[in-house]
């Protein structure tokens, strides 16, 4: 038989080997778990150079095309520039054209002198109405729209018996007593 003593050391051995399989399979589980975890963070880390690429592509090809966007304007602000320079000297033309017009108009057209120097003293003299003054360019093209408002006819009715906006009557209006301050 064994003695008491013999049983506590082999009780004992049994102790220490299986202290020692112990740490060992959990030091394996922590290694496994660290590994897991590597290959993670290294899929994670690929994922995230995959997206970054992507992302500096799309950035790329913003900017490319962000500069052709701009190029194309700058080219469409010149060319507007230019046709805006372009209708600037053809209105400058035209205006200079009108004014040549105009004053032969004026100078062809026979002026009463003597109704304007002595006005009849039976005749009441109308303020703004002045037949003798030489008719201006804009009142040779408009001839029905003077004679209404000579007559005193209101802007409203004038537009309605023309078909004519109320407005368009008004410019009409400012644009021949402009001409008539030009040529005073």
């Amino acid at each position: 038989m064994m003695s008491n003593w013999t049983y506590i050391v082999l009780l004992g051995a049994v102790v220490a080997v299986a202290s020692l399989f112990l740490p060992r399979k959990q030091q394996e589980r922590e290694a496994k778990d660290t590994r897991n975890m590597e290959i993670a963070l290294e899929q994670f880390m690929e994922n995230t150079e995959l997206d970054h690429q992507e992302l500096v592509k799309l950035v790329s090809a913003l900017r490319e095309e962000g500069k052709q966007q701009a190029d194309a304007n700058k080219q469409r602000m010149t060319e507007l520039e230019n046709k805006s320079m372009l209708l600037e000297q053809q209105l400058a033309f035209l205006q200079q054209q009108r004014q040549n017009d105009l004053l032969q108009a004026a100078q062809t057209m026979p002026v009463s002198g003597m109704a304007k120097a002595a006005p009849a003293a039976d005749q009441p003299t109308i303020v703004d109405q002045e037949p003798e003054q030489p008719v201006s360019g804009i009142q040779l093209r408009y001839p029905d729209l003077f004679d209404f408002y000579r007559q005193g006819k209101s802007i409203e009715a004038i537009a309605k018996k023309l078909n004519m906006n109320k407005g368009e009557v008004q410019l009409i209006l400012q644009l021949a007593k402009q001409e008539e301050k030009a040529y005073v």
